[in-house]
């Protein structure tokens, strides 16, 4: 077949397949071949950008998906019951009418925004208060901002620590079992003076926030006493712990909004 321009064919091989001399608007001439009837490879160049803009795109893809399983993860070790997964700290709804729930939302949010600070001081905060008033949506909100960004977290009943830290007297080493708790970032313990300890369940306790007292670990304290009653019934050694170092009491008097 002779060749007469640009626009012409340049030959054939490999049973038919032709050759044809095109121009890329962004990349110049180049040789498109025929692959199928009416059919013709386009410039080359365009095309090993795309499959380099599509690998990494897909590169990106994997990498968000293993960010949203790892962050998943870390959500679930970190006992945030099912009914809290949804909870943040701007879905708290606050009524205009009770301003201790815009302060208690704001104290939330401070804690969360300023978590990184508050990991080089150790700075706790004990949420307060009657029941149904929104502590565990705000302490969740604020874990789950912390597990977001990077950190740990863990969220359990001050009676399922001393359980999990007691049956380790069947075999494991009770130093081994506080460690457990000392080791997130953020401990959020839940039904904090609720019923009488034992001397045992007491001094459990003590080493737990000690243990973290002593490492600049902070705790986040859920309590239905009202803040008079947590300061008249809590061990005076664990109390000036939890405040010492700008540690803050924050009141939920408010009317429960379950009912």
């Amino acid at each position: 077949m002779a060749l007469k321009g640009a626009s012409d064919f340049l030959g054939a091989y490999g049973g038919g397949v032709q050759v044809e001399r095109r121009q890329c608007a962004e990349h110049g001439g180049y040789a498109a071949k025929s692959v199928f009837r009416g059919v013709w490879t386009g410039c080359p160049v365009c095309r090993k950008l795309k499959a380099a803009d599509e690998a990494a795109a897909y590169a990106e893809t994997l990498r968000h998906e293993a960010l949203r399983d790892g962050l998943e993860k870390r959500i679930g070790r970190s006992g945030i019951a099912q009914r809290f997964k949804h909870c943040r700290i701007e879905n708290y709804a606050v009524s205009e009418s009770i301003p201790g729930m815009a302060r208690a939302k704001a104290a939330a949010a401070e804690y969360a925004e300023n978590f990184a600070d508050v990991l080089q001081t150790g700075r706790n905060m004990i949420f307060s208060g009657r029941r149904g008033t929104g502590k565990n949506h705000l302490a969740c909100g604020i874990a789950h901002e912390v597990i977001a960004a990077g950190k740990t977290a863990l969220v359990i009943t001050v009676g399922d620590m001393l359980r999990t830290v007691k049956d380790s007297f069947g075999g494991g080493s009770e130093t081994e079992a506080v460690g457990i708790f000392v080791k997130p970032d953020l401990l959020v313990l839940d039904e904090f003076g609720a019923g009488n300890l034992s001397e045992t369940d007491g001094r459990i306790l003590f080493s737990v926030i000690n243990a973290r007292y002593e490492r600049l670990m902070p705790m986040l304290v859920l309590t239905n006493l009202t803040a008079e009653a947590f300061r008249e019934n809590t061990d005076a050694r664990i109390r000036d712990r939890l405040r010492d170092g700008g540690g803050k009491l924050i009141p939920f008097d408010w009317e429960s909004y379950r009912a």
